[in-house]
């Protein structure tokens, strides 16, 4: 058995505490109120992950966290899943059903306990259309109320500990990519230099690792699903890549040059660098997601590649790799610090190569920080 690559992280995070999830309990019971609900139902999500620790999959047997404004919450689950639930941080009530009952009452019994009715139901934004039916079945025809702006607010600002744990994941990410770019050779695949990072983001002990490689003309399509594409002699290899240190993201994207580069490749990637560089500026509490995306699209636009760049500025990051807040034209949330989000300007030129640079950033009370700066590949 071959040993795990040693870490470049000499001290990882402690995981969270009960104390922490009780916090994010209470930070989300002021945002209900202030939203004007009462309740808020989540079924295994990011959200659920981010209120009580379990990382769990949907299935068709309901499992609900029941979060209400004022006191503790409920877990709707399984009999046989009560032990597992039980280290859920919360101290909440489990209410749990046999698999010949309808689990669906016991939501209903849990709210009417608390005086509470469907109207002021706020319901997680990704849940599936039969958790709906099931609730309508017991509230009757009820309109609920969405969660997705509580829950955005509560999760876009993150704690020191979040940071932490992004960071942790993103030192690790930069790590692997620096170990394989080395192993980068004429006639190497893009699906074997995916391979490649993919085990190297495993062997850190990384989750959910995920990797677009692309080299050459594939590079110039943003999220091309390269592979049969053989490294030349002298080429752009676009890497796009991440994986989770407890579930938290990292996203990173390189773009370099094996071999020699030539004039336009130079060129065109010290726009993107500097475009990344003048968003990168721009962020500051206050300042809104829109104004970070005019500030990248501004420079790329100014030195004669403005249709070149197809995409937004950058999305936000934690639990999901894609979540609130987005840098993008019509977005005037305005940045608050504790916010993190991508900054990924990039030019694609069509049948030559892209070129993009992405890192994680963080907001803070005086401007915007690179959680984990990393150039050094070594090629």
């Amino acid at each position: 058995m071959k040993p795990q690559a040693k870490s470049p992280v000499t001290k990882l995070p402690p995981p969270l505490t009960a104390a922490d999830y009780r916090r994010r309990l209470a930070r989300l019971q002021q945002e209900m109120i202030r939203a004007g609900l009462d309740a808020v139902l989540l079924t295994p999500c990011t959200s659920f992950r981010w209120l009580t620790g379990l990382a769990l999959h949907r299935s068709e047997r309901l499992i609900a966290l029941v979060v209400t404004a004022k006191g503790a919450p409920a877990i709707v689950c399984p009999a046989f899943e009560r032990d597992r639930m039980s280290g859920n941080n919360l101290a909440a009530d489990l209410r749990t059903w046999e698999e010949t009952q309808d689990p669906y009452p016991l939501v209903h019994a849990f709210l009417s306990e608390r005086g509470l009715h469907a109207e002021t139901l706020g319901l997680e934004e990704t849940t599936e259309f039969r958790t709906v039916v099931g609730l309508r079945h017991v509230f009757g025809f009820a309109g609920f109320s969405s969660a997705a702006r509580v829950l955005a607010a509560c999760r876009m600002k993150k704690e020191p500990a979040e940071l932490a744990h992004m960071k942790a994941a993103i030192r690790l990410t930069h790590d692997a990519l620096r170990a394989v770019a080395r192993k980068l050779r004429p006639g190497l695949r893009e699906a074997e230099f995916g391979a490649l990072v993919t085990a190297a983001l495993a062997a850190r002990g990384l989750e959910e690792p995920w990797v677009l490689a692309q080299f050459g003309p594939t590079s110039a399509v943003p999220h091309a699903l390269g592979g049969a594409r053989k490294l030349p002699r002298s080429s752009v290899v676009l890497c796009d890549y991440g994986a989770a240190f407890r579930g938290y993201q990292s996203d990173i994207t390189r773009t370099f040059c094996v071999g020699k580069p030539n004039r336009e490749f130079e060129k065109v990637r010290a726009i993107v660098r500097g475009a990344h560089d003048a968003a990168l500026g721009a962020v500051r509490p206050g300042v809104s997601c829109e104004a970070i995306d005019a500030a990248a699209r501004a420079f790329i636009a100014d030195a004669g590649y403005g249709k070149y760049f197809i995409h937004r500025t950058g999305h936000g990051i934690g639990l999901d790799l894609h979540e609130d807040p987005y840098m993008v034209k019509g977005n005037a949330l305005p940045l608050q610090a504790g916010m993190t989000f991508t900054i990924e300007p990039g030019i694609y030129l069509p049948g030559k190569f892209g070129v993009r640079w992405e890192n994680d950033v963080v907001c803070t009370e005086t401007g915007g920080e690179v959680l984990v700066g990393d150039e050094s590949l070594g090629v």
